[in-house]
């Protein structure tokens, strides 16, 4: 079964779906290929890294081990302090997520020290020691 259209003048035959194509009088072309299949999705991104709660526990010491009860851990960017030492120098402190952070331990007398905690896990313990500093002169 052909269709044949009558554009500008010119005498355009159709083929039958599947048959090929004729373009013009007598002219015939071979059928059309198929079409290609459609393309497979391209794999998903890799997801994005799964973010949970951050438990940080330890303990803080002087340089010889010796606790050092009523020191502070804090987050510098905020300045929030999020853990005080118990009378044993031992600390437990909850992070809402696991991105990156520092935090600093810091006692009177003592200077300070930073944790980076670049890929925190679920549970970090660390033993902190801090070295005793000199007094300043007045």
């Amino acid at each position: 079964m052909r269709l044949v259209l009558l554009l500008a003048g010119a005498l355009l035959s159709v083929a039958a779906l599947g048959q090929g194509r004729a373009s013009g009088p007598g002219r015939t072309q071979p059928a059309a290929k198929p079409a290609a299949p459609p393309a497979k999705a391209a794999p998903a991104p890799p997801a994005a890294p799964e973010s949970f709660a951050v438990t940080v526990s330890g303990s803080i010491t002087d340089g010889e081990g010796l606790p050092l009860p009523g020191a502070t851990v804090w987050n510098p960017t905020t300045r929030e302090i999020l853990a005080v030492t118990n009378s044993q120098g031992e600390f437990t402190l909850n992070l809402p997520t696991n991105a990156a952070v520092t935090l600093v331990c810091g006692y009177a007398g003592f200077g300070d020290q930073s944790i980076k905690l670049s890929r925190p896990h679920r549970h970090n313990d660390f033993v902190i020691s801090l070295e005793r500093v000199a007094p300043r002169p007045h």
